[in-house]
């Protein structure tokens, strides 16, 4: 007897047995987290599922056509010499054909797996993998894993992004910094995203054929207020937004000429709002009137804001005008300052303590500058709105900079100053206490919004989506946040920088063609 011959069998058999599992195990395991394997992982399972199956087909085939005990005289004369000689050529021609089978699959297989290896890491590496949110009431996005903080090797990741909406130069009206929620005032409504995937967390849509027009610089106590308005009509119903679901606490119409241009704010648990000819303050929770201040004869408000204890206010009164402090909860009067104003004037707060004002004369010759003012309304700082750094940034309409708004920390008003590059390129600081320089950066490329870290520190945006961090006190870098793509998200003119719970959200205001409404660096 010719013993048979198992081991080149059963070792085939224990290779393929291992590959199988291994399959085995990653196929339940993307089973078990709700994903079957797509692409090249579907196509490298499948290809060893198969050649496992012709590697098992082929060692039973080789068995079957091993050597045999000599037969017997009797079985010799029933199958005769012909029958057996063929039956042997034939099973070792099919074992032969089978392991050629099985080595085609195998090779296959390896190959798959080498293939999926190398696109994966692509994957990993490219600008890829990042979720999309669209935006509107009922818009999600996929959810990629987010990073629990900023790298330390300063190459954020773009970790989502909105597509853009509206139309070509719509133009949004402000937004919110929520901790780990944004919200952007967008002019089709009020809409909330999560900081880590960019899905829409909740949001305040606009009614059919009305836009929103206003929005509070920030919120207080988790409510914000907001306005919509009719085409070419006045900004006139006016919403108070709790920041932690979305909910409209409450809606009130304005008579009159609506709102007076965002003259709008919420200081503790009031809100305060300028329009119909008077200064009125409603409860943020339930709406209710708490006091109400109509405009002297000749005058009209032209900004407010406000925070739990004061609201400042800036009337124009004939051709002068003036800036007043009241009392946020009963509307008493705590003081009145007349501004260096002789013609009609813009302006706008810049801060409510310590106060700081942006005024801007009609009269070429007038007043162009950032004033600051003690808690008893005395003047404490000019700094002109051209000068030494350039052409400062200012909010809304003042100023013939760009638009942005100033950030004041520690005592200093700081902003964009646009030099001869036409275009902001330097942070500037000035002390409030005189006016003074205190420090200056300039940046290799544009400069495009301003933002006030939770650490204390100041950054601003820079034209290629990267974030640089400044000591306050000094102005000197800490940090640059460069996105990790070759090509970063498009900024457009007048975008917004707000710090979210693990990195920032950029929020492009003014739509100019494909840039994303929104997306953020982790």
């Amino acid at each position: 007897m010719i013993p048979e011959r198992r081991g080149p069998a059963t070792g085939a058999v224990a290779v393929s047995g291992a590959a199988f599992g291994a399959a085995a195990v990653f196929l339940g395991a993307g089973v078990a987290a709700g994903e079957w394997p797509t692409g090249w992982a579907a196509a490298v399972c499948a290809l060893v599922a198969t050649a496992v199956g012709v590697t098992v087909r082929t060692a039973a085939g080789r068995k079957a056509a091993a050597p045999s005990p000599a037969p017997s005289p009797a079985s010799d004369s029933a199958a005769g010499p012909d029958k057996t000689t063929r039956t042997a050529s034939g099973t070792a021609a099919r074992g032969r054909a089978s392991l050629v089978a099985a080595a085609s699959v195998w090779t296959l297989a390896v190959l798959a797996g080498g293939i999926w290896s190398v696109t994966s890491e692509d994957d990993a590496d490219g600008p890829g993998g990042s979720g999309t949110a669209k935006g509107g009431p009922t818009a999600s996005s996929a959810r990629p894993a987010p990073s629990a903080s900023l790298p330390l090797d300063g190459r954020p990741a773009v970790a989502w992004t909105v597509p853009a909406v509206g139309r070509k130069y719509d133009r949004g009206v402000g937004s919110w910094a929520l901790g780990s929620t944004v919200a952007q005032g967008r002019i089709d409504g009020l809409f909330a995203y999560d900081g880590a995937d960019g899905s829409v967390r909740w949001s305040v849509p606009a009614p059919t054929r009305e836009a929103l027009c206003a929005i509070t610089p920030d919120t207080e106590e988790g409510i914000g207020l907001v306005a919509h308005g009719r085409h070419e009509k006045p900004c006139a119903t006016l919403l108070a937004v709790r920041t932690s679901d979305g909910k409209v606490m409450w809606q009130r119409k304005l008579g009159g000429k609506g709102l007076v241009k965002d003259a709008l704010a919420v200081g503790g648990t009031t809100a305060v709002t300028a329009g119909d000819g008077a200064v009125r303050a409603r409860s943020t929770e339930s709406g209710e009137q708490r006091w109400q201040r109509p405009a002297p004869k000749g005058c009209e408000p032209l900004a407010l804001d406000a925070d739990a204890t004061r609201t400042l206010l800036v009337e124009q009164c004939g051709k002068g005008a003036r800036l007043l402090a009241l009392d946020t909860r009963t509307g008493a009067r705590r003081w009145t300052r007349d501004l260096p104003v002789e013609s009609a004037a813009t302006a706008s707060v810049v801060s409510v303590s310590p106060a700081v004002v942006a005024v801007d004369e009609a009269d070429a010759r007038g007043t162009h500058a950032f004033l600051g003012f003690d808690d008893k309304g005395a003047p404490t700082a000019s700094v002109p709105l051209s000068g030494p750094e350039g052409v400062l940034s200012a909010p809304g309409a003042v100023g013939d900079g760009r638009i942005a708004r100033p950030l004041v920390r520690d005592g200093l008003l700081i902003t964009f100053a646009e030099q001869s590059s036409m275009v902001p390129n330097r942070v500037v600081a000035y002390s409030l206490k005189d006016g003074r320089k205190a420090w200056a950066h300039d940046s290799e490329g544009q400069t495009t919004a301003l933002a006030a870290e939770p650490d204390g520190r100041v950054a601003f945006l820079g034209s290629d989506a990267s974030v640089t961090l400044l000591d306050p006190a000094t102005g000197k870098p800490a940090t640059v946040l460069k996105p990790d793509t070759a090509e970063p998200p498009a900024i457009s003119i007048e975008p917004e920088l707000l710090p979210v719970t693990g990195g920032h959200v950029v929020l492009n205001r003014i739509s100019m063609g494909s840039e994303p409404a929104a997306f953020a660096l982790r």
